[in-house]
């Protein structure tokens, strides 16, 4: 699905990966440090960004905001639906299992499996 993943109502930013961390790919959801570089969210919080580019440690690289609604691409931990709410997973990846996570969106394409980039509305 990676080549239908779409980027409606979505502003892009540019952030900078943590040169100390490994490169994050494009749809992950990712938090601002207290240093200023971005770096993979877990299942605990929603974060900040959504990468819309792979982003190489210490460079930069363009994110959009998780709180201001539009459509975005992002990586699924498991098989989803169209339709389906889009939690939390670790890895700055999203699901559809309720259990310890937030909710962010919707799913508007399906995926396979885990590791898939798919589409998620974005709640805001």
């Amino acid at each position: 699905m990676a080549e239908m993943a779409t980027y409606i109502g979505i502003a892009p930013r540019t952030a900078i990966a943590d040169p100390a961390n490994a490169n994050i790919p494009r749809g992950s959801r990712v938090n601002l440090q207290a240093n200023g570089y971005i770096a993979l969210q877990d299942a605990t919080a929603i974060g900040d960004f959504i990468t819309i580019t792979d982003v190489i440690q210490g460079k930069p690289g363009e994110v959009a905001s998780l709180w201001g609604g539009g459509k975005c691409a992002v990586i699924a931990a498991v098989a989803v639906a169209a339709g389906d709410p889009a939690y939390t997973a670790a890895n700055g990846q999203a699901t559809n299992v309720a259990t310890g996570a937030t909710l962010f969106g919707k799913f508007t394409q399906p995926a396979s499996g885990a590791g898939v980039l798919t589409e998620v509305e974005l709640k805001n």
